[in-house]
């Protein structure tokens, strides 16, 4: 959706927040059938093709994590303009951007009006293997 400058994309990323991230872990693995790629001590990743992600987070202190919930990550082409234009546009901006090009993607968080928090995210292609 292209919104005066600002293009977010479908979700490219769906996160639950969990109190039990290892009981939610099973439940989508095994009882739902989902495809573990990744893990990290308290979150999860299931691949959902074409750079997907549904991931599982351990409830923490960071405002993003605070509570349990779901929300979603919309993929946008330039993070940092994209970050500054939401911003300018009066939007709650409540982490400073994390990852980093060389890992494939930057992100950052934000709340709506009713603190609903939703993620942008930059994909950033890795660089293709010689041969």
């Amino acid at each position: 959706m292209n919104a005066g400058g600002l293009n977010l994309k479908w979700p490219c990323w769906i996160g639950i927040v969990s109190e039990d991230m290892e009981a939610q872990r099973r439940f989508y693995r095994d009882t739902l059938g989902f495809h573990e790629v990744d893990s990290g001590a308290d979150w999860v990743h299931f691949d959902f093709g074409n750079g997907n992600l549904f991931e599982v987070i351990e409830r923490s202190k960071d405002p993003e994590y605070d509570s349990p919930r779901c929300q979603v990550g919309y993929a946008v082409e330039d993070i940092e303009a994209a970050r500054t234009e939401l911003i300018s546009r009066g939007v709650q901006s409540i982490s400073d951007l994390k990852g980093d090009r060389e890992r494939g993607g930057r992100w950052c968080y934000f709340r709506d009006p009713e603190g609903n928090v939703f993620e942008l995210k930059e994909r950033v292609q890795p660089p293709a293997s010689p041969g």
